[in-house]
């Protein structure tokens, strides 16, 4: 987790998440389908420009680095930091301490504005838009509090504060001058913790039958009732 105003984490985060420095930067095939997926569907390729907030143990800044693409990170833990310099990611504890990098193509932060009040969440995103190329996209990844199914994310670790719905996590991203692209988290066969098999498609298709059984008794029609939001915002543009 990361934010130009938030204190450190707790003493002993990192090791109660299982960071091990050896796996820094590394990532499971699956976890490439993953990121690969909204990579594509954010229009990011080439060496574009790519920053992660939040970045953790590193396992999308190696898929992106090994995927070609230009990377660099805010993380407010020293370790993690330092992981990440040792393989020559440019790396600091905000974004203000990376003033010499380009604009970025694309911004993402995955399992980050959980930790953050609304008024740092207000701050960074401001921080992270005067930093974005004039079409570069923020994708963000947060426990989903439009669904019941999002309370073992949000509750499942100490640090986090906020809650975020749609509708409240795109007011904040308009208040920012960043509006919606797209609301959509990836399909099963390229989710992150389960294998191309029968029984992964058989769930899936048990939590599809599901959620649509909750949506029409709560009339809740299309909303999302995944665990995750997923979602990802395009920068605005200027106003004349």
């Amino acid at each position: 987790m990361a934010t130009p105003d938030s204190a450190a984490a707790p003493a002993g985060y990192v090791d109660w998440k299982q960071w091990d420095a050896a796996a820094f930067g590394r990532f499971s095939k699956a976890e490439a389908r993953y990121f690969g997926w909204h990579l594509q569907h954010c229009g990011v390729a080439g060496s574009a420009q790519v920053l992660e907030i939040g970045f953790g143990n590193g396992a999308f800044l190696g898929y992106a680095r090994q995927r070609g693409l230009a990377v660099a990170g805010i993380e407010i833990e020293p370790a993690l930091c330092a992981r990440a310099q040792a393989l020559g990611v440019p790396a600091a504890a905000d974004l203000p301490g990376l003033a010499g990098l380009p604009p970025f193509a694309l911004i993402v932060a995955f399992d980050v504005f959980e930790h953050l009040s609304r008024d740092q969440l207000a701050t960074l995103l401001l921080q992270a838009r005067s930093r974005l190329a004039p079409q570069g996209v923020l994708l963000c990844r947060v426990p989903n509090g439009d669904s019941p199914f999002g309370r073992k994310h949000q509750h499942g670790d100490p640090t986090h504060v906020t809650a975020w719905s749609l509708d409240a996590l795109a007011l904040a991203m308009s208040a920012a001058g960043l509006r919606l692209r797209y609301q959509r988290e990836a399909p099963w066969h390229s989710m992150p913790d389960r294998r191309r098999n029968l029984g992964s498609l058989s769930r899936a298709g048990v939590q599809t039958l599901l959620e649509g059984a909750v949506r029409y008794a709560y009339r809740w029609k299309d909303l999302q009732l995944g665990p995750n939001l997923v979602a990802a915002f395009e920068r605005a543009p200027d106003a004349c």
